[in-house]
């Protein structure tokens, strides 16, 4: 076996997506505009992408580990990070080190990129190969649900004994004060993150070419996008997407960011009140997002219905991980979840 650099060529990425698809069937990430999107467009740099050959059999691929560049604020400062995703192994290599290797080396080619950290969000069957290789679980993910339409959660019959009481999730008042975006992100959005930057120590930087990319020019997914303003300035944002697993209809909430300097909550909860009456309109069984504790939009999320679900209900274990690369960058906020503003759209899955 033998570990190269992704050379970003046709051939190499019609490999890649060939072996996408024998792991991971055919998903949303084997779509070759979402190849492109994902790892040649991102405007905070292409990703970085080492390939793990069989030598033996013409040079093969049978594995990759794939890291998007991206910004982070860490108390005012840019600091280049990154996201891990789509690490891979072919099913006939698989416990002969391969996944290791590829993590091992990682770090020395995101540093010759000015890339200083990882952050990732591991399944349980990769989690312990990235502690392994030197990451750090700073903490489960906290999931935050509301029931929509609890009744489309369950098969027959406790759907049908559920479904009477849909009726009791359901907003009772219309917002007219929120408006749905209409075309691009632009400055307003960044002064929000701004803002947001002096209340957090760590967050993910949301230039607005970011927002752009991430979320107005996916190639495979559709976002709703709700604002709130006062005087035509933007105090609050959140989006959301309608997710399927196992063909049920779950809501989910990808980022929710409020000005704190605004006293009248109102409007803030008024952003959820609207996505949750999406939600509805939808036949969504039930809504998810997720917020650390001791932020102000935790504390709206709650007051508006959401809950912190217990851990056994969580589908999956959601480990947040974070690997520092350069010993000398004084990086320890990033080790303590407390310091960050992290929410689903800040990683891959949605």
């Amino acid at each position: 076996m033998k570990i190269s650099t992704w050379m970003d060529t046709e051939d190499e990425k019609q490999a890649i997506l060939n072996l996408t698809q024998k792991t991971f069937g055919n998903i949303d990430i084997t779509d070759t505009m979402y190849f492109d999107w994902q790892y040649r467009n991102n405007p905070n740099g292409k990703a970085i992408i080492l390939l793990a050959r069989d030598d033996e059999l013409d040079n093969k691929i049978i594995g990759v580990n794939s890291i998007l560049p991206l910004k982070l604020i860490i108390d005012g400062e840019i600091s280049m990070s990154s996201l891990a995703c789509n690490v891979q192994v072919h099913p006939d290599y698989r416990k002969k080190k391969v996944f290791s290797n590829l993590l091992s080396l990682m770090p020395k080619s995101a540093l010759s990129q000015n890339i200083n950290s990882l952050f990732a969000i591991p399944n349980d069957k990769s989690f312990k190969a990235f502690i392994n290789e030197g990451s750090i679980e700073i903490t489960h993910l906290p999931l935050l649900i509301k029931p929509i339409k609890l009744s489309k959660y369950f098969g027959f019959p406790l759907k049908q004994i559920l479904k009477p009481f849909d009726i009791f999730w359901k907003n009772k008042n219309c917002f007219s004060n929120i408006e749905e975006l209409n075309g691009n992100f632009d400055d307003s959005f960044e002064y929000l993150a701004k803002k947001l930057s002096k209340r957090v120590s760590v967050l993910n930087n949301r230039k607005k070419e970011f927002l752009n990319w991430r979320y107005i020019n996916h190639p495979t997914q559709k976002y709703q996008i709700f604002t709130a303003k006062i005087n035509n300035e933007l105090i609050g944002y959140i989006i959301t997407k309608i997710h399927y697993i196992e063909k049920k209809k779950i809501g989910v909430i990808l980022d929710y960011m409020v000005n704190s300097d605004v006293k009248d909550e109102t409007q803030f909860k008024n952003l959820i009140y609207t996505a949750i009456s999406n939600f509805w309109k939808n036949n969504v069984s039930i809504a998810i997002a997720t917020s650390r504790n001791g932020l102000l939009e935790n504390k709206l999320l709650k007051e508006c219905g959401f809950f912190t679900s217990p851990s056994f209900l969580k589908p999956v274990s959601l480990h947040f991980t974070v690997q520092i690369f350069d010993c000398n960058t004084q990086h320890d906020k990033l080790k303590k979840f407390e310091n960050w503003f992290f929410v689903f759209g800040d990683y891959d899955i949605f």
